[in-house]
Parts: structure tokens; C-alpha cells; sequence
């Protein structure tokens, strides 16, 4: 397989823009800028010193900024989704000590090899019940509920690890080892502790992540290790830029691999209501009960949501009406004489039409009076609130697209999975 574009290589020389400083390099196409020195024309660094400053370049990089780990930190993600993810994770993991190998195969000197058959040793020298791959295998059955030898990997999985795996066999030992020091281990001991911060949010028991506990307490002696091998190649020209070049390329594979993930989790939520739409069969029997379809009478409808606060003049309820709709969802909403909703906004769409009452209805900078009868259609995000005017409450009729904002949207995902657990009630 052609291997994709990594994007423009950086330079140490292009982005030191101050002696022992990492900046990201100039946009294309800016206006011209300052040249900066040429790296012979800084002022000498250690090679210790410029592998701390591609320590500080990791911090700060877009990588930790992937939808992903967003997720993940604002707790916008499910059990389910962590099963999808660490699933396909798994073939990563389980491949790390082959890139390790590939390190080892391609040492020159008994004592690199030592030193990585040592880091090698920490996993393999323990008891089979507590290495590492048992850890997480545990993980994966008991608190996600995955059967590893059942896992499907997709195509843009093995292409990751495909690519890490050519990368330790066949770069440079230079390039190699920093590709798995800077791009890899370096990354455990921050992304280990997002995982672990979204996967209890999640509800997934402490109990059940020793995995990634044991890679973070063992992470800074293997990293101290790794980084030898990599300090070891400092008397070879150019070797920062060969070192700034693998944790680049690395992050990028990385990268690719959690958008991809990202876009699988939204697929997955939408793929059981889209099939069904495929399939072009009825969601309703032959001769369905007439209750299902047909509402007659508001006292049938399930008392919701009540909230008052008189000080702010809000008093309304919402009513859902029992419709077994898929995505439409329908509620009566009643505001108290003289008094509001809220004013909320919403990822779905919000039909309107008022039942009973007079009113006003505001949609963003927008103001309309309302009478029975009358339709007033809200946007997705529109801030919007309904006021009763008259001296009985207004009532509206509202039909929205909620069942399907609360499969695509994170947040939405995340509130109905919280409600059911706490009330039963399905959203």
C-alpha cells in the first residue's frame, strides 16, 4: 500500500526561533519573515537539552487535541464507545513488543541490546497473570465486556500498526528510535491518564484498570531507557531533525488513527437506525393499536419535566406524548399564565404549534406573537423561549428530531445514557 503523505517535514533549524526553544514553523503562503539562523548558527545544545525541548514540542502538539481525547476528558463517551475503541487498540498493544524486537534486531552494540532486551524483560519476565497483555485482555472482558478473540480489526488498524511496525524495521536506527521513545512511549503516561479519566466517567470500575495503571507507574524508567538508545545516535549529522521528523510521523499515524476511531463511534450509534431505513420494511405491524397512532386525549400523555422558579417568572411542564417514533419525538409543553420556559438551545430541531393560549415566542433576536393554531418552527442551536401572555396557560404541541440528535450528538448521548441509568426512563 502507498504509504500517505506525512505533510511538510519539520526542521530543528526551522522552528528553533530562540536558543533552546521549539516554535512551530511559518505558515505557507505568510508574509516573509525573519529567516532563522541556520542550526549550525545556534548556539550549541546538548543533545540532552534538544531532547528536552522535543519533549516540550510534544506537549504542547495538536495530537492532544484530537476529538478523541476531548471526548474523552469531557466524559462524552460510553462504555460501548470504549469497547469500539480500546477493541482496535488492542492490536497496537499487542504489538509493542514487536516494535521493540525491531529495535533490538537492528542494534549495532551488546549493550544497546541489553539495555532494550532489559525493557523487554519488565513485561515478559513477569508472571503470565500479571504481564501487561493479561491486564488488558481482563480490561477488555470484565470491565468492557469484549471478547478479544472475537475482535474484527479494521483496515486503517493494521495499517497503523503496519506502518509502525516498517518504520522500526526498516528507518534508520536513529530514526526508529525515536519514532518509538518520543512518538510512542512518550506518550503513555498523558494518554493513559485520559483514557483512564474518560473510562470513569464512563462508570467502568477503577477495578478493572490495572493495564493502565501498570504502563504509568513503568512508563519513566522504559522511557529513560528508550531515550539512551536515541542519545545514543547524537554524533550523527543531523540527528535532531532525523529525531523531530519520527515523533512527527509517529503522532501523524497516531492521529489518523483516533479521527478514525472518533468517526467509527459516531457510526456506530447511527448504524442500527440507518440500516433500518435501508431495509424498507414497517416498524409497525399489519393492523397497529390505534393508541400508537392517534392521540385523542392529553390526559395519555407521560408527565417529563416540571420546573418553576418564581423569581426569574419561569413556570412550565413538558409532557411526552407516547408515539413509538424512532426519531420524532413529541411533547405537549405548557407555560403557566405570565410566566416563560427557559431560555434553552437545543441540537434538535423544534417544531411548534400552539393548541391553546396566547403567547410570544422568542428565537434568537427574533420575537413573534402567537395564537391557536399558529406554527413557529427553532433551529438547531437557536436559543428560543416561550412566553404566555393570555390568563390561561399557553399550550403548545412540540414535534422535534431528537431521536436522532440523541444517537449523534455527544452530549446528547451522554444525557440519555445517564437519565436511564438513574430513572429508567429512555430518551
Amino acid at each position: 500500500m502507498r504509504q500517505p503523505s506525512a505533510g511538510p517535514v519539520l526542521s530543528i533549524s526551522s522552528v528553533v526561533t530562540q536558543p533552546g526553544v521549539l516554535e512551530t514553523g511559518t505558515a505557507l503562503r505568510s508574509p516573509p519573515q525573519p529567516r532563522s539562523p541556520p542550526l549550525s548558527a545556534v548556539p550549541p545544545m546538548t543533545a540532552e537539552a534538544l531532547l528536552e525541548q522535543l519533549h516540550v514540542k510534544l506537549a504542547t502538539h495538536p495530537f492532544w487535541e484530537k476529538p478523541l481525547l476531548k471526548a474523552c476528558r469531557l466524559g462524552h463517551l460510553t462504555r460501548e464507545d470504549y469497547a469500539l475503541v480500546f477493541s482496535q487498540y488492542a492490536l497496537l498493544l499487542g504489538s509493542h513488543t514487536r516494535f521493540l524486537h525491531a529495535l533490538v534486531a537492528q542494534c549495532e552494540t551488546e549493550p544497546e541490546r541489553i539495555r532494550l532486551t532489559q525493557t523487554l524483560w519488565e513485561e515478559v519476565g513477569l508472571k503470565p497473570e500479571k504481564r501487561p497483555a493479561a491486564l488488558f485482555h481482563r480490561f477488555l472482558k470484565d470491565g468492557l465486556g469484549v471478547n478479544a478473540d472475537t475482535i474484527r480489526f479494521h483496515d486503517a488498524t493494521r495499517y497503523f500498526v503496519r506502518e509502525c511496525l516498517d518504520t522500526c524495521l526498516g528507518a534508520p536506527q536513529s530514526s526508529a528510535s525515536a519514532f518509538v521513545t518520543l512518538g510512542m512511549e512518550a506518550l503513555v503516561p498523558r494518554l493513559y491518564s485520559i483514557f483512564v479519566d474518560g473510562l470513569l466517567q464512563a462508570n467502568v470500575s477503577d477495578r478493572y484498570l490495572p493495564f493502565f495503571y501498570w504502563h504509568m507507574a513503568a512508563s519513566p524508567g522504559r522511557l529513560s531507557s528508550l531515550e539512551a538508545l536515541v542519545l545514543s545516535h547524537a554524533h550523527e549529522p543531523g540527528w535532531a531533525d532525523t529525531c523531530l521528523s519520527a515523533m512527527e510521523r509517529a503522532l501523524e499515524l497516531h492521529g489518523n488513527f483516533l479521527e478514525g476511531l472518533f468517526e467509527t463511534v459516531h457510526h456506530r450509534r447511527l448504524r442500527p437506525l440507518l440500516e433500518r431505513i435501508q431495509a424498507r420494511l414497517p416498524l409497525t405491524p399489519e393492523h397497529p393499536d390505534p393508541d400508537t397512532l392517534h392521540l385523542d386525549d392529553l390526559s395519555r400523555v407521560l408527565s417529563f419535566y416540571q420546573y418553576s422558579h418564581e423569581e426569574e417568572g419561569i413556570d412550565f411542564s413538558v409532557d411526552r406524548v407516547p408515539f413509538p417514533a424512532e426519531v420524532l419525538e413529541t411533547n405537549v409543553v405548557r407555560v403557566a399564565p405570565g410566566h416563560t420556559t427557559e431560555l434553552r438551545e437545543h441540537a434538535h430541531e423544534v417544531l411548534f404549534v400552539v393548541m391553546s393560549g396566547m403567547g410570544r415566542m422568542h428565537v434568537r433576536g427574533t420575537e413573534v406573537e402567537v395564537k391557536p393554531g399558529d406554527a413557529v418552527f427553532v433551529p438547531r442551536w437557536a436559543a428560543n423561549q416561550a412566553r404566555s401572555l393570555g390568563p390561561e396557560a399557553l399550550t403548545l404541541l412540540s414535534v422535534t428530531d431528537h431521536g436522532f440528535t440523541r444517537l449523534a450528538h455527544d452530549e446528547e448521548v451522554l444525557r440519555a445514557m445517564r437519565l436511564k441509568r438513574a430513572t429508567g426512563v429512555d430518551l
